[in-house]
């Protein structure tokens, strides 16, 4: 019975990734993520700013979509059913733009209410006439109008909406710090003083738009990732329609149950189960195999597949948004939307300071008036603590680090796609490697050549290239590539391919076949008994066997070095792969991966769930290439692209390495050195507020001075995060 009703409670819970419109920055999202936890029905909620998502779990019996649609609307934003990365994509540009205009406001007006204000501060010496100090005054009120009204325009939007979902951040500590420096510095003019505050409002505003450009800058990333995705498939279907007509469609119009053709060298736009025909696709997309398989009526192929040989037709198992990539996609997106361990710390701390500031300050007004100060300057004091301990300092630890490291690598080759991929690699313990395209270039090389008869090793090897010359299997590319020489090739004659088997090639009077052993042996050619294993190819002339020409997968040069150095440095290494058992133990004998620690024919998906498995035992860096990745590269703690990444593989991954895996040992150290400074900058930005909020709340520290502090410890956390680019003698990556 209990199994019951937690079967249907598993059953009401409607889980699902909808995409949000006009976010434009981390708050944006956490008052999103707050209103849409306090609906009914809602069990659990999280909505990420640089992914443009809400994953939602809630109960379908009393919540329907378009109640979420609407409480989220109240607090002026869209709650889209599905993920655009287009619409999403335009919105990024859109907020890149928004920032930048109201920088070049805030700096170049900014600037000029500066300048009255540093006479103001100079005038003690001699700097200004006292009856010039109250117009100075006035114009540097005048200048900071563009800056407050346009500039932090968006701080206040943001502040009041997060105060009202209950969940105020840094843009509603913002809002009221420049609320209170415009409303009292008005107070003082008004009152005939030229004491205003002004400036620090502008530099707050400032300060605080560069920490978002560049936070924006290095996060908005996951819509990038999901376009490549689906980039990967083409948009186009050869639709085989009632009639038996062939015509051209788009894949987004065409339903379940048609059927579509796919022939020679093109790629398979939606899911579908072959129906006719027989042929070799490239699987290696989305199962890691670095050989093509042979196809044949009733047996699934999927999109993104390229067809190698022959031709089929399909019946279309799912349509655009129900694909296996499409939900890959959606996985995908999901992991990249997970906060990071050093995100949750500062969004923790930076909820934890608002009320200790607010409460700082009135406790500083209050105190000020019991001493029987002034009520303007009791309210100077709150308006101090506010600005000296706003967290601009701890907004800017990490993305500056971030910055700095991003420069660093890109100068190694190293490109930082993800700044997690800055923390995760802190005590990394195991490195899991793909094989095809990772540590091998995928396409094999000659290992053997075994005449027979009156055969020698140079007649086989021409005989083998000019049946195979136009073939486009990977293993006829290898025999091309094969160093050679006093070869003749020739185009002469006429080639069939059949695929999964073999090829015939017919010149003058003689008959020469290439292929499988079971193949030559259907012909009539007598093959000595073998084993066929995909790795090797039997030629025959006129019936007779000619020999055989085996194949290895072809290594990287830098792929033994790196992993021998991996390994004296004490990591543990895996190899997992799409491929079969036979051809990953071949590898890991090669590169001396002990067998027990090779992984073989895993999907995407069990990939993803294997590193999972694994960092609960140790952290876990996984290193990989091709789409069959994604899963792991988004999942994995710290995801590396090697060289010849797809797109998309290089899009999902936290790093990408532009030359080779070479780079892999050199891509943890900076990584390592990069969450130490994190962790510094932290520390300084926590401190820093610990030892000025007393002070300020003694009535020690001026507003201006309070500004000044305040600068100078976001200047703090630039100098050290300049660290990043340090090179020490002795530096391995010098």
């Amino acid at each position: 019975m209990a199994t019951n009703n937690a079967s249907a409670v598993q059953e009401q819970q409607h889980h699902d990734i909808l995409m949000i419109e006009g976010m434009r920055c981390g708050s944006c999202a956490i008052a999103v993520e707050a209103l849409l936890k306090k609906q009914p029905g809602v069990s659990d909620a999280a909505v990420n700013f640089a992914a443009d998502v809400a994953m939602i779990c809630w109960d379908k019996e009393k919540l329907q979509l378009a109640d979420l649609q609407r409480a989220v609307a109240r607090l002026g934003y869209r709650l889209h059913n599905t993920v655009d990365p287009d619409r999403s994509k335009l919105q990024s540009e859109s907020v890149r733009k928004h920032l930048q205009r109201r920088l070049a406001v805030a700096v170049v007006f900014g600037m000029w209410s500066m300048m009255p204000a540093l006479l103001i501060y100079l005038a003690p010496l001699g700097a200004a006439e006292p009856e010039v100090l109250w117009p100075l005054a006035l114009a540097s009120g005048l200048f900071a109008v563009p800056v407050v009204l346009y500039s932090g325009s968006h701080f206040y939007r943001v502040g009041w909406r997060t105060l009202i979902a209950g969940a105020p951040g840094l843009d509603s500590l913002i809002f009221l710090a420049v609320f209170a420096a415009c409303i009292i510095s008005a107070w003082q003019l008004a009152s005939g003083s030229y004491h205003v505050y002004f400036d620090a409002a502008v530099m707050l505003i400032t300060f605080q738009l560069i920490a978002r450009l560049l936070d924006t800058s290095v996060r908005r990333r996951a819509s990038e990732i999901i376009r490549r995705y689906l980039q990967d498939v083409p948009e186009q279907v050869t639709l085989k329609t009632s009639a038996g007509t062939l015509e051209s469609r788009r894949a987004k119009d065409v339903e379940t149950g048609e059927r579509i053709v796919i022939r020679a060298s093109e790629q398979l736009a939606l899911d579908g189960q072959i129906v006719q025909g027989h042929g070799q696709a490239d699987l290696s997309m989305l199962t890691g195999e670095h050989l093509p398989q042979a196809l044949r009526p009733g047996a699934e192929l999927l999109a993104g597949c390229r067809l190698v040989e022959g031709e089929l037709e399909l019946v279309v198992t799912a349509s655009i948004g129900q694909r296996r990539i499409d939900q890959l996609s959606r996985s995908i997106s999901a992991l990249l939307s997970r906060k990071t361990t050093l995100q949750r710390l500062t969004d923790r701390i930076a909820r934890i300071l608002l009320p200790v500031i607010l409460i700082a300050a009135t406790l500083a007004v209050g105190l000020a008036l019991v001493q029987g100060v002034p009520a303007p300057e009791a309210a100077a004091r709150g308006l101090a603590v506010m600005i000296i301990s706003c967290p601009c300092a701890l907004s800017l630890a990490i993305p500056l680090v971030i910055t700095m490291g991003h420069a660093s690598m890109v100068n190694r080759g190293i490109v930082l796609r993800d700044p997690a991929a800055l923390e995760a690699a802190a005590g990394v313990g195991a490195i899991v490697f793909d094989k095809t395209g990772t540590l091998t270039t995928g396409e094999p090389s000659v290992d053997s050549i075994t005449p027979a008869g009156e055969w020698s090793e140079s007649t086989l090897l021409q005989l083998a290239r000019n049946i195979l010359r136009e073939s486009p299997h990977p293993v006829a590319r290898g025999l091309m590539a094969e160093p050679a020489q006093a070869l003749v090739l020739t185009s002469d004659g006429t080639r069939e391919s059949f695929a999964g088997a073999g090829t015939r090639w017919i010149n003058d009077e003689s008959t020469a076949l290439a292929g499988q052993a079971s193949w030559l042996r259907q012909q009539g050619v007598e093959v000595p008994l073998t084993e066929d294993t995909g790795m090797s190819i039997h030629i025959a002339c006129n019936r007779r066997y000619a020999g055989k020409i085996g194949f290895q997968e072809t290594l990287r040069p830098e792929s033994l070095p790196t992993i021998r150095q991996l390994t004296n440095q004490g990591y543990t290494l895996y190899l997992l792969s799409g491929d079969t058992r036979k051809a990953c133990l071949d590898l890991a004998g090669r590169l001396g991966i002990p067998s027990e620690q090779v992984l073989s024919g895993y999907s995407p998906e069990q990939k993803h769930s294997f590193i999972e498995n694994l960092e609960k035992q140790i952290n876990a860096v996984f290193v990989g290439d091709g789409l069959n990745d994604g899963l792991a590269l988004a999942g994995a703690r710290l995801g590396i692209a090697v060289g010849n990444a797809a797109s998309s593989t290089g899009a999902a991954a936290a790093v990408y390495l532009t030359e080779s895996i070479a780079m892999v040992p050199a891509t943890l150290q900076l990584a390592q050195r990069a969450r130490k400074l994190m962790y510094q900058n932290l520390f300084w930005a926590v401190g820093y507020n610990a030892l000025v909020i007393p002070l300020a709340v003694m009535g020690w520290i001026q507003p201006v001075i309070a500004a000044i502090a305040m600068s100078l410890s976001s200047l703090c956390v630039l100098l050290n995060s300049l660290r990043m680019q340090r090179r020490s003698e002795g530096d391995p990556l010098s």
